[in-house]
């Protein structure tokens, strides 16, 4: 799986560059060597949203439709070696880290929750990721999706990061959600679940 979710750490790396005021940042080298297993969730099941869905501009993926906060809009700056599915930013945002959306189809086609949870955090921690944590699973748009979170510093800026991944019969969808570190854990969560609420899949 390490090819295949490989992914997951390079759209975590590219969010750093969509900060305010700092050129792109190229994705950390990827290692082999063996990282510690993250905390994972206690319990079994996955919990309904609850949120109440985002009502920004509506963003058409290939496979999806989702409205993004709203304020936000697709940047216009071009990311390195970065093609995602789909992406948003709160472009006009001032405290130096453009918080921000993206949307990565899985080349495996469809991942499990368990896959994520295990081989999806090992490839962030061996990317440079820290404090990688595997939160409650959730039931998205009708289907069991793990949440990963962390964080990763680049270009003196540290990045925090909530993840989920969605599937469909068809592919796996990996959402990232990126923040200036200082954002606190709830409010990320907060926004991107709205977000996750509004999602249905074309």
């Amino acid at each position: 799986m390490r090819t295949q979710l490989r992914s997951a750490a390079v759209l975590l790396a590219a969010s750093l560059a969509l900060t305010g005021c700092s050129s792109a940042i190229p994705a950390p080298a990827s290692s082999d060597k063996p990282s510690a297993s993250a905390s994972e969730s206690s319990g079994s099941g996955a919990s309904e949203l609850s949120a109440t869905p985002s009502t920004g501009p509506v963003i058409t993926g290939s496979a999806y439709t989702f409205n993004a906060p709203e304020g936000w809009s697709v940047p216009t700056q071009e990311i390195p070696n970065f093609t995602p599915d789909s992406i948003v930013a709160d472009v006009a945002d001032a405290d130096g880290f453009a918080d921000n959306m993206n949307v990565v189809k899985s080349p495996a086609g469809v991942v499990t929750a368990d896959q994520v949870e295990s081989a999806g955090v090992a490839e962030l921690k061996a990317a440079g990721a820290s404090n990688v944590t595997v939160n409650p699973r959730q039931t998205i748009a009708g289907s069991e999706a793990a949440h990963l979170s962390a964080e990763m510093s680049g270009g003196g800026v540290t990045a925090a990061m909530e993840q989920y991944y969605l599937s469909n019969d068809e592919a796996t969808f990996v959402v990232t959600f990126s923040f200036n570190s200082t954002v606190a854990q709830a409010d990320r969560v907060a926004l991107a679940e709205s977000v996750l609420a509004s999602w249905k899949w074309s």
